[in-house]
């Protein structure tokens, strides 16, 4: 049988990889549902997103170190093979009528330790498979992959709810991850490049070598702690928005379904764009000024608007700009890194950014119930200060948190304009050199970033 190669070969591997997407998230509305319905407690819900988050955190150091030691494809189909077995228990207690909270707890565990090799290994995939140009072309296809599921799975969920259960849900789920893992076999993935004899130290050893490969590159240093930021604002954005549109309208799902479906179709459409816009050599330009979009009219303005409408185009322009962020970061990342080093260094990225999610969680409520809402009500101290911007009805005090995160992200735009070692990423750090493949191309001469004295 023939496999495809090059960009053609990517396409196939992506799109299994977006069904299966789809799958997981009608999984999770379905769940979400359910534990509602169940227990009634938000609590719950939240604890069981943070379940994940956290297993995908401690397991993503271990990954990286499986990543750069076994063929990409075992990798890729580790995730998806794993992830479909969980999905396949979880459909055996269901069938036999006897789920519990601490069972999902469980599953969210495992399903996160899985998703911890999925990112990395598609990064490190990407860089080998495609031509180095495409590569911001392929992240924004990965993007989709985050934000088409988000536009579609909640309705079809719904509406496989309504006629049958949550059992077919999960069928469909299990289905999506058979056919991601046959297509693996469709396409030819370049093996993992050979690593020297020195840079063979024990596993967990090896786990931990993505750490000091960014430590000793300040400015892959200063680019993680800026996605750091934009994670942050990111989760904290998410969490914030259904407190903020129910108690403005009075509890009014409906709406809130409006200006979510918004965002979803902007970050779809963002992702679009990425893939067909041409080609440039500053990279770090277009990141900074999507980090700037996403912290202006995505955040600022989020927290000013009073309406639907203003809600809703807010949030379409701010998740317009995420892929974008995203999209010209990973490129970055995927040119600069050593072949050999990738799963590794990834697999850090993806630990750092994902620990924005849970810090997010964390802070957001207690910060808008026992701090900024009261602050904004009669007498507050912040009302005098916000009211002319953001109003002193309900949702105030969430507005103002809005108002605030995005002016901490325009801040670490500017930050990144402002900074050589951020601004200047793609000349100090030469370009990594393929041993060989579609992406191996010459490496332009450039000082090491070592080098560099105004840095």
């Amino acid at each position: 049988m023939k496999r495809h190669s090059g960009f053609l070969g990517f396409s196939i591997l992506w799109s299994g990889q977006l069904l299966s997407a789809v799958g997981t998230r009608m999984t999770n509305f379905a769940l979400g549902i359910w534990v509602w319905d169940r227990t009634g407690s938000a609590t719950d819900m939240a604890m069981l997103m943070f379940s994940a988050f956290a297993a995908t955190i401690v397991f993503s150091p271990l990954a990286g170190s499986l990543i750069d030691r076994l063929h990409r494809r075992v990798t890729i189909m580790l995730s998806d093979i794993g992830s479909a077995v969980v999905t396949a228990a979880l459909l055996v207690l269901y069938l036999t009528s006897s789920v519990n909270i601490g069972e999902l707890y469980a599953v969210n565990v495992l399903t996160g330790m899985f998703l911890a090799f999925q990112l990395p290994a598609y990064q490190a995939t990407i860089a080998q498979m495609i031509e180095r140009g495409n590569y911001v072309r392929a992240n924004g296809m990965m993007g989709l992959v985050i934000s088409v599921p988000d536009v579609f799975a909640p309705l079809l969920a719904a509406a496989v709810l309504a006629a049958t259960s949550i059992k077919t849900v999960l069928i469909i789920d299990a289905a999506s991850y058979l056919i991601a893992i046959a297509v693996v076999f469709l396409v030819d993935i370049p093996p993992t490049p050979e690593r020297v004899e020195e840079d063979k130290p024990g596993f967990l050893r090896d786990a931990v070598a993505g750490f000091s490969y960014i430590r000793k590159r300040p400015s892959l240093l200063s680019l993680l702690t800026i996605m750091f930021v934009v994670s942050f604002l990111a989760a904290f954005g998410w969490v914030l928005l259904a407190p903020l549109v129910l108690a403005s309208t009075g509890n009014s799902s409906g709406r809130l379904g409006v200006v979510v479906a918004a965002g979803a179709i902007g970050g779809a459409l963002g992702g679009i764009a990425l893939t067909v816009l041409p080609q440039t050599k500053d990279k770090m330009l277009r990141m900074l000024i999507g980090m700037l979009v996403l912290a202006l009219p995505g955040r600022i303005l989020l927290g000013m608007a009073h309406s639907v409408p203003l809600w809703s185009v807010s949030l379409f322009i701010g998740w317009a700009a995420i892929p974008f962020i995203d999209g010209y970061n990973q490129s970055i990342w995927q040119e600069k890194v050593d072949p050999a080093m990738r799963g590794r260094v990834f697999a850090v990225g993806q630990m750092v950014e994902n620990l924005a999610i849970p810090v997010a969680l964390g802070l957001s409520g207690p910060l808008a119930d026992d701090v900024f809402e009261p602050a904004m009500r009669p007498g507050g101290a912040l009302r005098g200060l916000f009211s002319h911007l953001v109003g002193t009805g309900p949702g105030s005090g969430i507005a103002v948190m809005y108002v605030l995160s995005g002016a901490l992200g325009a801040l670490a735009a500017v930050f990144g304009f402002i900074l050589p070692r951020v601004r200047r990423v793609e000349s100090l750090l030469p370009d990594a050199i393929e041993e060989a493949g579609p992406a191996a191309g010459p490496a332009p001469s450039v000082l090491p970033e070592s080098a560099a004295s105004f840095d």
